[in-house]
């Protein structure tokens, strides 16, 4: 049982990490549409430094936010800041690494939904009760009271609403809610129902075999 559990772990942090780096390296130049024309406040900047973080220059993409974090930003303009720096520390180095701007950015504003996925996976990778408990807490919290909740993935962070949707469910399924697991994972799989050899459909798979 705990070897599963531990599989499902790494299932999670994979599908955080990603496939790595877009093709044409971690460079400033060219990488996306908007690099070459004049920056126009902070707004500029964010929507630059995740058109970097888009084309897979994390690096890159990093360095531009935390140029933006510097600049007179509002507290929802840092939270989003802190949440793409969060999402480059994951991709750069772990499914844990961003755990610190994650919350910097949730203490700036509770509702930054890239934040809230990208923490509550990174609980769920570390595995402990307290992990998974506030796991659930903030998944649950993209929007109280309803299940089928949706997490719209416009920066492209790499988790879709469905897998989203999984995570809850194995968090519930470590808690032992069996109903609640079994409804999460049913929304996942339907929602990733188009696609197959998914992390949806791998977590899906090992739930169902687990007595």
């Amino acid at each position: 049982m705990l070897i599963v559990l531990r599989t499902l772990c790494i299932l999670v942090s994979l599908l955080m990490i990603g496939c790595g780096a877009a093709p044409g390296g971690d460079t400033l130049d060219g990488a996306n549409g908007d690099l070459g024309l004049p920056l126009s406040g902070v707004a500029q900047e964010i929507k630059t430094s995740w058109g970097l973080f888009k084309d897979g220059s994390y690096s890159a993409s990093k360095a531009a936010f935390e140029n933006a974090l510097a600049a007179d930003a509002s507290a929802v303009e840092k939270s989003e800041i802190r949440a793409g720096l969060g999402w480059c520390h994951v991709k750069l180095s772990g499914s844990q690494a961003g755990i610190d701007q994650f919350r910097q950015a949730l203490q700036l504003n509770p509702k930054q939904n890239d934040a809230i996925v990208g923490l509550a996976g990174a609980l769920i990778s570390k595995g402990s009760k307290e992990d998974i408990q506030e796991a659930v807490t903030l998944l649950e919290g993209l929007d109280t009271g309803n299940a089928n909740f949706v997490y719209n993935d416009v920066n492209k962070v790499g988790v879709s609403n469905a897998e989203a949707h999984a995570m809850l469910a194995y968090a519930y399924f470590v808690q032992g809610n069996r109903t609640k697991s079994n409804e999460q994972i049913r929304i996942a799989s339907d929602l990733d129902s188009q696609f197959s050899g998914t992390p949806v459909d791998q977590i899906a798979e090992v739930l169902k075999f687990i007595p």
